[in-house]
């Protein structure tokens, strides 16, 4: 199904949560599909980093859309041609200066609903009016407002999890507290699982999904591993249009199919 938001999630920071949400709409853009990447992580905003070397400065942040000073189109901005993508690619950044974070951490409660509901309209300019096919959203990590918003207003969550046992105890708290609450039912992404160096075959795959599963009592929809070199800082997030053969897009690849049969 065309026309959905998915949201990528995590229960803290340095699971890879940003670089599966970027390379991910790459990837449909990429395939030919019109996609819109959009940060509302606002406490700790990474995309504009990320494609700074490529594109301008905006003159309109997603934050200006979230208190009414641009409409979401007009905080748009369009990388398509950055890329050379097949399809469209429009990207809605977080502003990453320290005064604009400072005022994000500063919103009362009640501007949170506000900022619900202002989710909830993206649906018409972005489908209707943009025809893009997946909003792909980059949330903040954990259990916080903005977070919340986002995964409530989407239509499919996939929650980014590694094996450190502090993260899987977590994301287990996370999925009781947020997920069941709401009555959401996310996929779980396994990155970082296991050493690149170490031949895992999709059998061994398999009963790592099913061990998780049992753990988290979630679906999962994929297990990519650790893989050193998209772990080094001068590959950023790697995106996967300076080295499409990587075996990390492969693992990718299948996710992606996967979300688009639902």
């Amino acid at each position: 199904m065309k026309g959905k938001i998915i949201a990528i999630h995590s229960s803290r920071g340095g699971t890879g949560k940003t670089t599966i949400a970027t390379n991910l709409a790459l990837n449909y853009a990429n395939n030919g599909l019109n996609v819109a990447l959009l940060d509302l992580d606002f406490r700790a905003p990474s995309l504009f980093s990320v494609f700074s070397k490529r594109i301008k400065t905006p003159v309109h942040w997603l934050n200006d859309f979230m208190v009414d000073r641009c409409t979401l189109e007009q905080s748009l901005i369009d990388a398509s041609e950055c890329f050379d993508t097949r399809g469209s690619l429009l990207l809605g950044l977080a502003n990453p200066t320290l005064e604009a974070i400072r005022k994000v951490t500063g919103r009362s409660r009640s501007w949170e609903v506000s900022a619900a509901k202002k989710l909830f309209s993206i649906r018409k300019t972005l489908f209707d009016k943009k025809h893009i096919d997946y909003c792909i959203i980059d949330t903040s990590p954990g259990i916080q407002y903005s977070s919340i918003n986002a995964v409530v207003s989407s239509d499919v969550a996939v929650v980014v999890v590694t094996l450190n046992p502090v993260d899987i105890e977590g994301v287990k708290k996370m999925l009781s507290e947020v997920y069941d609450e709401f009555e959401k039912k996310p996929w779980v992404l396994i990155n970082k699982a296991y050493p690149q160096t170490r031949m895992w075959s999709s059998i061994k795959r398999a009963e790592l999904a099913g061990q998780i599963e049992k753990v988290l009592e979630h679906p999962v929809i994929g297990v990519i591993p650790c893989y050193c070199d998209v772990l080094e800082p001068k590959n950023g997030t790697f995106l996967m249009m300076g080295n499409p053969n990587h075996p990390f897009f492969n693992d990718l690849q299948e996710v992606a199919n996967k979300l688009e049969d639902m």
